[in-house]
């Protein structure tokens, strides 16, 4: 039984290496549930385990269902069609016609509406008023579990404000699930990964950045110039960054 425990405790500790957080973190509950554990020596280290991540939310993440959905495609410049309202905005500066078509989403289908709360998310990311991005960010994934876009835009938005990069693994790994060949996701858990080997000292998470990384980059269309560069970019960084570290 102990050498049992301990190839599960190894394993949740390699899905959270890896960015596998939901697994991690239903493993690491199934193994609490069983009383013969709370014997075991490494009990408290899963306990704080599942609190750290419990702190980040994960009790009470939406679920995004078998359903399928077509996913948002990225243009070329990195924008999304969802992002149109907002951009209209931005070029005209036009709080009027904002505010009306912002309501006429809200107003609107489940999509509509979820697409809402994502405008106005980005919107409140560009004022600077990070608190209310957070709020709306999550209302869009509650309305649409199944949109990978609302899901890597959240983590994209916390890996870039120093959000928690728990909570931000956990969101991109949702989207990643759901739209599996957009290199944007990939390239998004490579930053977070980044900012948890800089905050942490933990080398052990570089694998998993230098994997998320090279699938960013292979999935790359042709077209994907701006992204390509992003990578090249941060690969160049990392290598620094290395070089000084190891």
């Amino acid at each position: 039984m102990i050498k049992q425990f301990d190839e599960q405790v190894q394993q949740i500790n390699e899905l959270f290496l890896n960015g596998h957080m939901k697994e991690s973190y239903q493993l690491a509950k199934a193994l609490l549930a069983n009383s013969a554990f709370t014997e075991h020596e490494s009990c408290l280290g899963i306990q704080q385990h599942v609190a750290l991540l419990e702190a980040n939310g994960y009790a009470n993440m939406p679920i995004s269902t078998t359903e399928k959905m077509k996913q948002s495609v990225e243009r070329t410049d990195g924008s999304y069609p969802e992002r149109d309202v907002l951009a209209a905005y931005i070029g005209s500066e036009d709080e009027k016609q904002f505010g009306k078509v912002v309501d006429e989403l809200l107003a609107g289908s489940v999509e509509a509406q979820a697409n809402a709360y994502y405008t106005m998310a980005e919107y409140f990311v560009l004022a600077k008023e990070h608190d209310k991005a957070l709020v709306q960010y999550a209302e869009a994934i509650k309305l649409q579990p199944n949109k990978a876009l609302y899901w890597g835009a959240f983590a994209q938005f916390l890996s870039r404000n120093e959000g928690s990069p728990y909570l931000a693994l956990r969101l991109i790994e949702e989207a990643i699930q759901l739209d599996s060949m957009n290199p944007r996701w990939y390239y998004i858990q490579g930053n977070i990964f980044l900012q948890l080997v800089a905050t942490t000292k933990n080398l052990s998470y570089l694998p998993a950045l230098e994997e998320a990384w090279e699938k960013a980059k292979k999935r790359c269309s042709a077209k994907q110039v701006a992204l390509k560069v992003d990578i090249a970019k941060s690969n160049d960084v990392l290598s620094q960054w290395k070089k000084q570290m190891l």
